[in-house]
């Protein structure tokens, strides 16, 4: 849900988890007797329940989400009372949400949250108290490769291993150094080369691997000759 500070100093009261995030300006945020400052491009996670009041500077623009959806406490738990910055992407596509005309919309909010709680996540560090689900990548790999003449796409994978769109598309980054659909692409061309090695003709090997033509995968071949 989206809301906004008010001007007296308070944030609406809630149950659920809020999070905060600076559009432009300042806002001092007091949480258990500690003053945060939420500029632009940083975010403040409220745990539920929790007393806060806000002085919001001239100028100052502010977003406030809340979610009450489990995945969601589980992510931003351990950020709570956390002052944190989020990739320049992710901010500037929250700037984008935010001044969009119905931004109070169901998709909007369900694109937002799910945007900023990606990136949150996203964000602690190895060490620290993340609570998260590890990726079998080579049971992904596999059912990737059973499926390889089907049209997939970035939510088909995530939903794999239990994860919204964004934050696979995270993971995947983040773990493997590549996007969903390049990792897909490798596994298509690894695939095809070895149907081509085994005899296979290649519009055929194109036909089972996904290529939407035989000059399609000759030019994938062509264009990473040496790829596995």
């Amino acid at each position: 849900m989206l809301s906004s500070c008010t001007a007296d100093g308070t944030l609406p009261a809630s149950d659920h988890f809020q999070v905060v995030f600076g559009l432009q300006g300042r806002l001092e945020l007091v949480l258990k007797g500690r003053r945060h400052a939420v500029q632009a491009g940083r975010v403040l996670v409220i745990p539920p329940g929790e007393q806060r009041r806000c002085t919001v500077r001239a100028g100052a623009a502010c977003l406030v989400l809340r979610s009450g959806e489990a995945a969601h406490r589980a992510a931003l738990a351990p950020l709570a009372g956390q002052l944190r910055s989020v990739h320049a992407s992710t901010a500037h596509l929250m700037r984008y949400l935010a001044s969009r005309r119905h931004a109070d919309d169901a998709a909007s909010q369900a694109a937002t949250i799910e945007l900023l709680v990606a990136s949150l996540a996203a964000s602690l560090p190895l060490g620290g108290p993340r609570l998260r689900r590890s990726i079998d990548w080579e049971a992904l790999d596999r059912w990737v490769d059973e499926r390889l003449d089907e049209p997939l796409a970035v939510a088909d994978l995530a939903a794999q291993v239990h994860l919204s769109a964004p934050q696979f598309a995270l993971r995947c980054r983040a773990e493997l150094g590549v996007s969903p659909m390049a990792l897909v692409r490798r596994r298509r061309l690894a695939a095809a080369r070895r149907c081509i090695d085994a005899g296979m003709p290649v519009y055929q090997a194109a036909l089972e691997c996904g290529y939407q033509s035989p000059s399609a995968l000759t030019a994938a071949l062509r264009r990473e000759p040496l790829a596995a």
